[in-house]
């Protein structure tokens, strides 16, 4: 990068919730820019769940972004209750498909997307996992969990079954660390 980018205004020009759209002004090459629409929001979660047989544990639910049902693995954002994103991956665990087992072990953070977020998505592996209770969703959430073996995830990325970004790159990071949990 040959010139710095230089901030000269930020203004959050809506707050919906779960974001709050900013509108962010540059100079770049001694020249202002035209503005950078952003989008501020909680870091979130997703989890590479694992049975104590060795099953992933995965949930089909709708995105309102590209109006399908996707699979994926379970996630979500991170809420105030939170202390650390570890236990928000066991919280959603719980509540997505009513699992537990060994606490979540971080696999890394991406940023979700540098161009218009502002956050971070942390991935974790959660083993040893078994079912200890029903779904407990959101009013919104209609949830589907299903299991399939881990030796099946390359292929259900590479055949386009899992798309959601961020559980391939939650994914990603688990195979990239191997099954021992070494990389």
């Amino acid at each position: 990068m040959k010139e710095r980018w230089k901030p000269l205004a930020s203004e959050v020009l809506h707050d919906a919730g779960i974001f709050q759209l900013r509108k962010d002004e540059y100079e770049h090459g001694g020249r202002p820019t035209h503005s950078y629409y952003v989008l501020e929001t909680r870091p979130w979660i997703n989890v590479v769940p694992i049975t104590t047989d060795g099953q992933l544990i995965l949930v089909r639910q709708f995105r309102h972004g590209i109006r399908e049902v996707t699979l994926e693995v379970p996630g979500g954002v991170m809420d105030d209750t939170d202390g650390t994103p570890a236990e928000a991956a066991a919280r959603e665990l719980l509540e997505e498909t009513g699992y537990r087992g060994d606490p979540p072990e971080l696999l890394g953070a991406v940023s979700s997307n540098p161009a218009i977020l502002t956050n971070r998505t942390y991935c974790f592996v959660a083993r040893n996992l078994e079912r200890v209770a029903e779904l407990d969703l959101d009013p919104h959430e209609d949830i589907v969990v299903e299991t399939r073996p881990v030796a099946e995830i390359p292929e259900l990325i590479r055949s386009g079954a899992i798309h959601h970004s961020l559980s391939v790159a939650a994914l990603s990071l688990y195979l990239l660390r191997g099954s021992d949990g070494h990389t």
